[in-house]
This record gives C-alpha cells, sequence and structure tokens, in this order.
C-alpha cells in the first residue's frame, strides 16, 4: 500500500497538482440540508493548557507550583471569567500573553473552553490508571502518537482515517468538490475511504491560484482536451483507472476554483493566512459545488511551535497571542458574511504539559489531559465544560505518583466526547456516531452540552 501511495503522488506531481484529491460520491447526507462546517486548528506540540486557562478563586493552587518561573502569570495580569458552576478564571494577559481577542468572545457568549480532554479509550480515574495499564491510550506521552490519536479519535493500534474525514463521509450530501478541506499540509484528520480530501496553500496565495496546472489551457484549450483524452484511457490495471479518476476529478477541482473573494482584514501571520484562505472557501460555500451549494465542509489549519521546554514565555505566549487575535478576526468575518452560526471552530493539541515547572526551569514537559476552545455562534458560549482538574501534584487528577510527581492531568472527559458534541450539531445520527467514534459507546455522556443544536 505504501509503494501504491508512492505511485500515486508521483502520478499527480506529474500533473503539477499541488496535493489534490477530489471528492467521490457516497449514499449519506445530513439532515439539515443547510450549511455547516467546522473547522478544526491543532496546536502542534502540546499547549501548556494551565497558562491558558488559570483559576482565579483558587489562584494559591496555581503560584504553588509555578512561582518563580518567567512564565508564571501574575493573578493581577489575569483577564477575570466567569463560569456557570466552576468559579472564576482567568486568561493571561501580559506583554508575551496578549488574549483579549480570546476574552472579548467569551464576554459575548461566543466562546467556551472545553477542560481537561485528552485521548482515553474508556472512563478513568487514577486508580484505574495505575492498575490497568493495558486500558492507556498508545505511547501517551508522544508527540506523534498523541497527535495522530487526536486527529483520528483511535487510541489504539493504527489508524489510516481521521475522524474529519470519517465525519465528512456521514454528512455526504453528493457534492461534488471536496467536503475536507486543509490548509496546513497532509493531515490525518482529514483522511476518509471514500471521501478524498482537498490541501491548499493558505494565503496570500490566491485561492484561483491555489491548485497549479502547468500548461496554459486558456489559449491552448486542446492542451487539456489531449490530457483528458489520455486519462480516458484504460489498460485494465485497477492503479491506472483510480489515478486517472483521480486526476481526473483533480482537474474538475480546480475548475471550480476560478475565483479569488474578497475577506475582511485577518492578521500577517501564519494562522492568520490559514483562516484567511479557509473564509475565502466559505464565501464561496454557493458556487463551489459545481454551481450548487455546500452543504457540509471540514477544514483543518494549524499553528505550531507548543513544545515548549524552554522558553514558554515568549515561545507560548507569542503563539497565543497569534491564536487569539486570529479567532478574533476569523469571527468577525463569519459575521460579515452571516454564516457565524453555521461555522464552529475548534482547537485540538497534542496534549497539556506538566503543571511543575520543567527541569529547564523555564518551560514545561510533556503531560495529557488539556483545555480546548469552541467558537461559533451556535456555541453556548461564556463557560467552561467537563472537570477543571484538581491541581494538587500527586492527587487525585495526577497520573504521576510520589515525591517526583509533575502534575499530568488523567482527562475526566475524552477527545472522542468533546468530538461527538461538534460531530451532532454538524448533523451525525446517533446510529453513525460510533462510525465516527469508535469508543464512543464506552461513555455515557456523549454531548457536553456546549453546542445549540436547535
Amino acid at each position: 500500500m505504501a509503494l501504491s501511495g508512492a505511485a500515486f503522488a508521483s502520478g499527480l506531481n506529474k500533473l503539477s497538482l499541488m496535493n489534490l484529491l477530489a471528492t467521490s460520491k457516497a449514499p449519506n447526507c445530513p439532515n439539515d440540508a443547510s450549511y455547516k462546517a467546522l473547522v478544526a486548528i491543532f496546536l502542534f506540540g502540546g499547549n501548556d493548557a494551565n497558562n491558558m486557562v488559570i483559576p482565579y478563586d483558587n489562584y494559591a493552587d496555581y503560584a504553588a507550583a509555578r512561582a518563580g518561573s518567567p512564565f508564571e502569570i501574575a493573578q493581577a495580569d489575569l483577564l477575570q471569567i466567569n463560569t456557570s458552576s466552576q468559579g472564576q478564571f482567568g486568561l493571561p494577559n501580559r506583554t508575551t500573553y496578549a488574549t483579549t481577542g480570546l476574552y472579548n468572545l467569551y464576554q459575548a457568549g461566543n466562546l467556551a473552553f472545553v477542560c481537561n480532554a485528552g485521548t482515553l479509550l474508556t472512563p478513568m480515574d487514577k486508580p484505574t490508571y495505575l492498575a490497568h495499564p493495558e486500558l492507556r491510550p498508545d505511547q501517551l506521552f508522544s508527540h506523534s502518537n498523541q497527535q495522530d490519536e487526536n486527529q483520528s479519535a483511535i487510541y489504539q493500534g493504527s489508524a489510516q482515517t481521521g475522524w474529519g474525514g470519517r465525519l465528512a463521509e456521514r454528512v455526504f450530501g453528493g457534492e461534488l468538490f471536496p467536503l475536507q478541506v486543509s490548509v496546513a499540509g497532509v493531515t490525518i484528520y482529514t483522511n476518509a475511504i471514500a471521501q478524498r480530501p482537498l490541501v491548499v496553500n493558505p494565503a496570500p496565495t490566491p485561492l484561483n491560484q491555489a491548485l497549479r496546472y502547468d500548461p496554459d489551457v486558456t489559449t491552448h484549450p486542446e492542451i487539456l482536451d489531449a490530457v483528458n483524452a489520455i486519462l480516458a484511457l484504460d489498460d485494465g490495471t485497477v492503479l491506472r483507472g483510480a489515478a486517472a479518476g483521480v486526476k481526473s476529478q483533480s482537474l474538475s477541482t480546480r475548475g471550480q476554483l476560478v475565483t479569488d473573494p474578497t475577506v475582511g482584514n485577518f492578521p500577517n501571520t501564519s494562522l492568520g493566512n490559514q483562516l484567511k484562505q479557509i473564509a475565502k472557501f466559505i464565501a464561496l460555500r454557493d458556487t463551489l459545488s459545481g454551481g450548487g451549494p455546500m452543504g457540509r465542509q471540514v477544514f483543518f489549519a494549524s499553528l505550531g511551535g507548543f513544545d515548549t521546554h524552554a522558553n514558554q514565555n515568549a515561545g507560548q505566549g507569542g503563539l497565543l497571542t497569534q491564536l487569539s487575535a486570529a479567532l478574533e478576526a476569523f469571527y468577525a468575518e463569519l459575521v460579515a458574511q452571516n454564516v457565524v452560526s453555521q461555522v464552529t471552530t475548534f482547537t485540538m493539541s497534542d496534549f497539556a504539559r506538566t503543571f511543575k515547572i520543567g527541569a529547564q526551569a523555564s518551560g514545561t514537559d510533556h503531560a495529557w489531559g488539556s483545555h480546548h476552545i469552541v467558537m461559533g455562534g451556535s456555541v453556548i458560549g461564556g463557560d467552561i465544560y467537563g472537570t477543571y482538574p484538581n491541581l494538587a501534584l500527586n492527587g487525585p487528577d495526577d497520573s504521576d505518583t510520589g515525591s517526583g510527581a509533575r502534575g499530568r492531568w488523567i482527562p475526566s472527559t475524552s477527545t472522542a466526547q468533546y468530538g461527538a458534541t461538534l460531530a451532532k450539531w454538524f448533523g451525525v445520527s446517533d446510529a453513525d456516531m460510533p462510525y465516527v467514534f469508535p469508543n464512543i459507546g464506552n461513555f455515557s455522556q456523549t454531548d457536553l452540552g456546549f453546542m445549540n443544536n436547535g
């Protein structure tokens, strides 16, 4: 299969198509015919969520573990946020951490946090964690494994598809344009069996130039005619037929991106440019699918650099500043396009980081349960969902034990529950939910309640 994949990629490269795979048809369609989109933002490296949502009422618990570190956030530098049942928290806001965008969205009820979520095969407390290593996710503190597991929602064994791709298969309504679009390279999250993803560069690449085909087919249409004639040839081999089909669909998809829509202002940053490109796809939602509307779209963006073993003050601080500004700009654009209630944006990451300062003193190490952001007009915002962890080192939520415990929180919520809540809003039926999240049946609560499904 690896050799076949390499041959497939080689064939596409000869046509100078940028990692483009078009959509195949499937029999499933959403219950709700109106447009909806999910935008995943993966924070690669492991975001230190302990420095993103900080307890205000119990600030002493935070200060006890982080006192003296350059990334300790003073209580006076917290933007206070209230919750319905878990007290007051704060968002870091000082020279190196600027989160006013997140704060404004939260206060307006358009953003929520899902706390202490992670890769869980089954509900787990500390005694279960210690007594049953066979129930733990594979390679728990490994970057690559946890990145794949968060994107695939398959926590043991290998996975070839992601939950974003499987989600697209369940809601496919016959669109002629790919449902899954990544502006952050090839990723397992958008992989599926029947639904093929589209990969394009972020802005400032114009959308109508994102899929490149070298010959000038405008002035020499006979070139494209010749290519299509060649693709129609069939020597009887399965691989050649499949490759020709993908190339033909790729050319068709490229032909649908004939405009570069004008959208609002975005920060000229890595994430800002990715969300700007996604905003353009959303702006074309009514015309992309062969002149008809798109029913659903699944997007993937990313921001790297969160592996902050050292220099976390500037490293994570700058990244959260970038995230905050990009989300605020994206939300404003969705309001302008009048689709703010039809697009939900959310974050994922490898894992969180140790509550206790790392060995290098200016950073933190790999941990587990993390806090995530959900944003959109259909989000029941201004609140925290899930259960915020007990911050005691070697306490009931710490997977570490003894005097060397560092605060690696055992998740109280599975990423499957987190994703299933989004998938339900997106139109996935209860019957189809185990296809998207294979272990969702292990959890009694499959809807965390942060989405307005009305």
